[in-house]
C-alpha cells in the first residue's frame, strides 16, 4: 500500500514512456511519484510494438517492446511506487492539492497529492469509425485496428486478399508486411498518402509486382458479409472482396478515463488532445499533461521522455518558489 500522507507526493496517471520518465525525474528531484496504471504492467502501447526503433539515440536495434521492458525495469530498480491494474474513481481539489480515490483489486483507498501529471497516451481509431456504415455489425469480426494485429503466423495470410484502410506510415507498413507474408493487399486511402517517402518507396516494390493495389481518394461505404469473407462497397464505385480488414486510421487522445473527475473539470483540449504550455502545464493549477495525450502531431519515444523530464523540472522549480513564499 502506498503511504497516503506525503506532501510531496505527485500522481502520474499512466505508466507509459512519458509517465515513467516523469516519475524518474521527480524521484531524483526529491518528490514521491506514484504511477497509477490501469494495466498490470508498465510500458503503454510501446510494450506491444515489435518493430526495431532506430530513432532513440544510444539504443540501436531495440524494438519498442524491448525499450518498454528496459524502462519498466529501471523504474522498478528505483523502487518507485506503482499502482497496477488501477482505476481512478475520483479526483477532487483540496487545500493540500488533490485527493484521489483509487481502486485496485476491488479495494478502494484514498491518496493525497500535491500535483497531477496526466500521461494516458493515445488509443487507436478503428471500429467506431465504421460503426455507422451498412453491414458493419455482421463484418465487425473481420475488422481489427491494433497496429500489429496483422502479424499472424507466417502462413495465415498467404494467398489471401486483405484490405488495409489508411494512408499513414502504419497503413503502408501493414500493407508491406501482409504482402511479404504472401497476401494480396487492397490499400484503401481516403485522400492522399501521408506515409513518409521512404515507407512508400518500400511499398512500391509490391505495387509494381501486383501484390498491392493502392486506391487513393477512396472510402468504404458499406460492408456485405458472406461465408468467404466480406465485400467492401467503395465510394469510387465498384467493390472489393477480402478475407480480413486491417484499419490503420490513426490515433486519438486516451482521455475517456478522466471523465467525471471533478478536479479536471474545464481541462482545455483541442481535438481531444490536452493543451499545454511550453512547460507541459495545463490550464488547471498544478495539473500537467505529457506525452502523446498532449501531442497531436509529434508522437515519439524521445518526445515522451523529454516532456516527462520537462514537467518534473518545472514542477520542482514551482515547488521551490512556493516554499520560499510560504516561509
Amino acid at each position: 500500500m502506498v503511504n497516503a500522507s506525503t506532501s510531496a507526493k505527485v500522481a502520474i496517471i499512466g505508466g507509459g514512456v512519458a509517465g515513467m520518465a516523469c516519475a524518474l525525474w521527480l524521484k531524483h528531484l526529491g518528490y514521491t511519484p506514484v504511477i497509477i496504471e490501469q494495466h498490470p504492467q508498465l510500458g503503454g502501447q510501446l510494450r506491444d510494438l515489435h518493430r526495431v526503433n532506430r530513432w532513440v539515440l544510444g539504443m540501436p536495434d531495440k524494438t519498442g517492446a524491448e525499450l518498454a521492458a528496459l524502462y519498466a525495469a529501471h523504474i522498478r530498480q528505483e523502487t518507485i511506487d506503482i499502482i497496477y491494474s488501477a482505476q481512478l474513481l475520483a479526483l477532487t481539489a483540496a487545500a493540500h492539492g488533490f485527493t484521489a480515490t483509487v481502486r485496485q483489486a476491488d479495494q478502494p483507498y484514498t491518496l493525497n497529492f500535491c500535483a497531477i501529471v496526466i500521461a494516458t497516451g493515445v488509443r487507436t481509431l478503428g471500429l467506431e469509425v465504421f460503426a455507422p456504415l451498412p453491414g458493419f455489425a455482421a463484418a465487425a469480426g473481420l475488422i481489427s485496428s491494433f497496429p500489429f494485429d496483422h502479424l499472424l503466423p507466417p502462413d495465415a495470410l498467404a494467398g489471401k486478399t486483405v484490405a488495409v484502410i489508411g494512408g499513414g506510415d502504419n497503413a503502408y507498413l501493414t500493407a508491406q508486411d501482409a504482402a511479404q507474408a504472401g497476401a494480396y493487399v487492397q490499400l484503401v486511402v481516403r485522400t492522399v498518402p501521408k506515409a513518409r517517402a521512404a515507407v512508400r518507396q518500400a511499398v512500391q516494390k509490391y505495387i509494381n509486382l501486383g501484390q498491392i493495389q493502392e486506391r487513393t481518394h477512396t472510402q468504404v461505404t458499406a460492408f456485405h458479409s458472406h461465408p468467404n469473407g466480406v465485400t467492401l462497397a467503395l465510394s469510387q464505385g465498384g467493390s472489393i472482396t477480402v478475407a480480413r480488414i486491417f484499419a490503420r486510421l490513426g490515433f486519438t487522445a486516451n482521455t475517456d478515463s478522466l471523465a467525471g473527475l471533478s478536479a479536471l473539470d474545464g481541462l482545455a483540449t483541442e481535438h481531444g488532445y490536452i493543451q499545454t504550455d511550453a512547460a507541459q502545464r495545463t490550464n488547471l493549477p498544478w495539473v500537467y499533461a505529457i506525452g502523446d495525450v498532449a501531442n497531436a502531431r509529434h508522437k515519439s519515444v524521445v518526445n515522451a521522455i523529454a516532456e516527462g523530464a520537462k514537467a518534473a523540472q518545472d514542477l520542482s522549480e514551482r515547488g521551490q518558489d512556493h516554499d520560499k513564499q510560504s516561509q
